[in-house]
């Protein structure tokens, strides 16, 4: 079916309505922005991306928190991803990587943009969390995160692949998260690993927060990147937005592309503790204990109520009703809202002015984009650009 959107990403029409809906296998379905926005706020579990593995173990990584737990551990890393700190403290060691990264295009005059925009957002990622960006681990993150092909019908087969996705968190904790608790033990840093050994926390369970910052801050700002690029190599209003010297426009222009590319297409909660209501439409839906609700992004973020006229459309520069976050929930909202929503917008913002400054930059392959069921949003690969 086609239809009609600026999205580049976007699979299927818009749906707003209904609003709230509940499905025959009583799973609650919400499209609409002042109806999540409110239920977001309410304390709610984690549902999906590997919830119920993380919750067998009794692990508690801070995505999977809620409560009191959850409120005292992002207050206690918040300090690593404000606006103050990505300015002070990061800014520069994000230039320096751009500037680092965008050489090799500038060398090879022609790649594949997801080999940049990983590469870029593993360096940034692993400063902050306190992890050494290699070569092999930037392989080892993204053979973790990413879609894997289709499995094996052979049983062997299947058994073998099984194997090799194991492989790679076993190298992922031995090469990577081993040495760097390793270290920030004997010399402890400014950052989440250093944080989490002052809080007496093992190494499984620092492996595992280092994992949900791998899928949080690496797997989703890569593809990001590449969206945006996208649209500003095809829309010169875009472009001259994210050129511009006033970083306020630079960023509304970024959110409002967030707001069409949502790289997580569906938040997944779970009901706990007691009872939630939401009102739409001025009817009260009552939400049972342990019922699930999945909020469907793409449509939340194409709600006309909330952001006025042609909602499918790409405006750098929307009017928004005041306390409408500018993404809508493209970083999510209320307790659980992305940690790094400042840093992924900034580190985006300096990569891809660094690109657009390029002399003869073009596209030489379109882009291919598939959908990622690890974080139910889409991947972009294949993207050729070259340079004069």
């Amino acid at each position: 079916m086609t239809f009609h959107t600026d999205s580049k990403t976007a699979t299927e029409p818009y749906q707003n309505t209904p609003r709230v809906e509940k499905d025959n296998q009583g799973i609650w379905h919400i499209r609409g922005y002042a109806e999540a926005k409110d239920l977001l706020k309410q304390e709610l579990l984690q549902d999906g991306f590997g919830a119920e593995n993380v919750f067998r173990a009794k692990l508690e990584p801070v995505l999977y928190q809620y409560g009191d737990p959850h409120r005292k551990q992002r207050a206690a890393i918040a300090k690593y991803f404000s606006p103050t700190t990505v300015s002070q403290k990061h800014w520069a060691m994000m230039e320096k990587a751009a500037d680092e990264i965008i050489a090799s295009l500038t060398t090879a005059k022609r790649i594949n943009l997801k080999t940049l925009t990983t590469r870029m957002a593993v360096v940034v990622t692993s400063a902050v969390v306190g992890l050494n960006p290699t070569q092999g681990m930037i392989r080892r993150i993204d053979g973790m995160l990413h879609s894997p092909p289709a499995k094996p019908t052979n049983p062997i087969m299947r058994v073998f692949a099984e194997i090799i996705g194991y492989s790679h968190q076993l190298q992922f904790w031995l090469l990577d998260v081993r040495p760097s608790i390793a270290e920030r033990k004997r010399n402890p840093q400014d950052d989440v690993v250093s944080y989490m050994l002052s809080k007496g926390k093992s190494g499984l369970d620092i492996m595992v927060e280092c994992l949900v910052y791998g899928a949080a801050g690496m797997a989703t700002t890569q593809e990001f990147i590449c969206a945006v690029l996208m649209h500003a190599l095809e829309n010169p209003k875009v472009r001259e937005a994210l050129t511009s010297e006033d970083i306020d426009v630079r960023y509304e222009a970024l959110h409002e592309i967030l707001r069409l590319e949502p790289v997580i297409g569906k938040i997944k909660r779970k009901v706990i503790n007691e009872p939630v209501t939401v009102t739409s439409g001025g009817e009260t839906h009552n939400i049972p204990m342990d019922a699930k609700i999945e909020f469907h992004v793409y449509d939340v973020n194409a709600d006309a109520q909330a952001v006025g006229a042609s909602p499918e459309q790409n405006c750098p520069h929307r009017e928004l009703d005041k306390g409408t976050y500018r993404s809508l929930i493209g970083f999510g909202s209320g307790p659980h809202r992305c940690a790094g929503e400042h840093l992924a917008i900034a580190e985006t913002d300096i990569f891809v002015r660094k690109l657009l400054a390029l002399k003869g930059l073009r596209v030489e392959h379109q882009a291919e984009i598939k959908y990622n069921k690890t974080v139910e949003g889409y991947e972009i690969d294949n993207y050729i650009i070259g340079v004069d």
